[in-house]
């Protein structure tokens, strides 16, 4: 049986590659009338705390929910996210989930941006972040946190505190 398109999700091939889209994609994608807004929550993960949103899209059949998750602050890259969305899709499926007014979804998705980029002021990375950030855009964020864990990275500066010298 052939797969059917996905109207609402119909992601470019560098997005299925890095899982990431843009903050204006995100919210293009939401805005569509099929799309269903099931949950936005501020949570955190292995990499920091974010904003997570739930959709699925009506005209797809069995639904499917995508998480996309930004806004925040990645801990080892040392930076906030602003302007892109990691996601994946959910092993759930979306007829057991209620859907969120979507008006009351946005405005969570705009307070959480007004408040990231109100805080979001250049810092300084130390060199374990900009290590982790170059072997992370190389490979992947699992695969660089992997890869620093099993190098001891938590010892590799461990006489360089503030990591600028």
């Amino acid at each position: 049986m052939k797969e059917r398109s996905n109207p609402c999700f119909s992601f470019t091939e560098r997005e299925k590659l890095y899982d990431n889209i843009s903050h204006t994609r995100l919210m293009a994608l939401v805005m569509q009338p099929d799309v269903d807004i099931h949950e936005v929550k501020e949570d955190s993960n292995s990499f920091g705390e974010y904003l997570f949103v739930t959709v699925s899209c009506r005209s797809e059949h069995p639904k499917k929910l995508y998480t996309f998750w930004g806004l925040g602050y990645h801990e080892y890259r040392e930076r906030w996210i602003t302007d892109s969305w990691q996601w994946y899709q959910s092993q759930q499926t979306a007829a057991k989930k209620s859907t969120m007014h979507k008006e009351e979804a946005l405005a969570q998705i705009k307070e959480r941006e007004a408040f990231v980029r109100a805080n979001a002021t250049p810092t300084r990375q130390s060199r374990q972040a900009q290590l982790y950030e170059l072997i992370a855009d190389l490979t992947d964020e699992d695969g660089a946190l992997s890869e620093l864990e099993d190098m001891g990275w938590v010892f590799l500066f461990s006489n360089d505190e503030e990591g600028n010298e």
